[in-house]
């Protein structure tokens, strides 16, 4: 009886070793280490499976997959780990807006249909690009309806906050500076990145983001809304017309 218990207790230490290594957001599994061996446990471990997955309910997780890039967690609304608006304390109410806009925009851009999603290789994604899309759906974006308060009536203010913002402003250093719609974009992406959903593809340039899949099964989990259905159905259109 004392054996079976120390053995539940092992499994329970190696779950919540796992859970652990997917809130840790830039961990990565590779061949040999402690993260991979506890990867492919969940993967072919049924009673394995069934305490990792209880265990991240209990947290208010729910594991989304377990691609190559490591087991994918996706906080509950309201729980401990789901985002709060305190976590981007730094930005004022247009700003925020401006921040669901831009990765909404992001998503619609890289997955705009659902087969998309199917596709387990990372996403280029070009910052300069991404703008340019958005500039193109301002229209797309005023045009939702719904009252005050509700989804919708957001998703036309941030466009027009969007719209009014200039492309790009410099700081004395060079650098973009805050204020201009490009910022606003690499910011986001360094967001991202911290969540372990995007990284910088350095040798395609400083403006070129792999989004991981990490970024696709969080977007491929939401709840959607009018405005990204709106956008991903601009993006299906333009990649249609584009050579």
């Amino acid at each position: 009886m004392v054996e079976h218990a120390a053995a539940d207790l092992t499994q329970v230490k190696a779950a919540a070793e796992l859970v652990a290594f997917g809130l840790q957001r830039r961990s990565r599994p590779v061949e040999g280490s402690d993260y991979r061996a506890l990867l492919d446990r969940y993967r072919t471990e049924l009673r394995f499976r069934d305490v990792v997955d209880t265990m991240a309910e209990g947290l208010g997780l729910e594991v989304l997959g377990t691609p190559r890039s490591g087991i994918v967690l996706a906080p509950e609304p309201g729980g401990p780990f789901a985002t709060k608006l305190a976590d981007f304390r730094t930005m004022d109410q247009a700003e925020r807006l401006v921040f669901g806009l831009v990765l909404i925009g992001i998503a619609a851009y890289a997955y705009p249909q659902d087969v998309d999603f199917d596709d387990p290789e990372t996403k280029l994604v070009d910052l300069l690009k991404v703008d340019e899309f958005l500039r193109s759906a301002i229209d797309t974006l005023k045009a939702q309806e719904g009252g005050e308060g509700t989804p919708e009536e957001r998703a036309r203010v941030a466009a027009e906050v969007y719209a009014d913002m200039p492309q790009l402003i410099t700081t004395q250093t060079g650098r973009r500076g805050r204020g201009c719609t490009l910022k606003a974009i690499e910011d986001t992406f360094g967001w991202l990145g911290d969540q372990g959903a995007a990284r910088e593809a350095g040798s395609l340039g400083p403006d070129v983001y792999h989004l991981t899949d990490r970024f696709r099964l969080l977007v491929a989990d939401s709840a959607g809304g009018a405005a990204l259905d709106a956008l991903r159905e601009l993006r299906t259109q333009s990649r249609e017309t584009t050579p």
